[in-house]
């Protein structure tokens, strides 16, 4: 009878050592607890003088489409890095991810979104508009293709005509 409760016991605590090692549950391994001690050594000590990083400043950029994306801290839960590209930031987890922002140049306002500055126009003295020969061709197409269609639209209605039956010259 004692056996049976023995082996009940046993059964139990290896299920339990199951289920908490199913729920990842810190510091078992194989049914034994695990207690972290310190041994004194300096190198323990360097590591634990060290702060965590607890946040990272996302500076203010202009994005692809010329808006401008204020900065923003990187502060919630384990995203604590501003990642990205130099266009689309945004916060993330992973230090070796981080963006390293003083390589990025779109801190100023886009050449192209200046108002009140014309935008530089390249004069091509090779092209002259005046010689240019594609409009002249679209409307020679649609000439024809109007043309066409006059001439089947009279071709139909003359034949029409054509049989339909004599009328007889009737008096009244």
């Amino acid at each position: 009878m004692r056996g049976k409760y023995f082996l009940l016991g046993f059964l139990l605590l290896k299920l339990m050592a199951l289920v908490c090692k199913a729920d990842g549950e810190p510091g078992l391994l194989g049914g034994f607890v695990m207690i972290a001690t310190s041994n004194g050594s300096r190198e323990e000590e360097s590591v634990s003088e060290e702060t965590p990083h607890t946040e990272d400043k996302c500076r203010g950029y202009y994005d692809v489409m010329g808006q401008w994306d204020p900065p923003f801290f990187c502060k919630t839960g384990n995203y604590l890095y501003c990642c990205g590209t130099c266009g689309f930031r945004f916060c993330c987890a992973y230090k070796h991810s981080r963006l390293d922002q003083s390589t990025c140049k779109n801190y100023g306002t886009p050449a192209w979104m200046r108002t009140g500055q014309t935008p530089y126009k390249k004069m091509n003295k090779m092209h002259d508009s005046t010689k240019d020969k594609t409009n002249l061709i679209v409307y020679i197409i649609c000439g024809v293709v109007a043309i066409m269609a006059l001439v089947g639209i009279f071709t139909k209605l003359g034949l029409e005509k054509a049989h339909r039956p004599q009328r007889e010259n009737m008096s009244r």
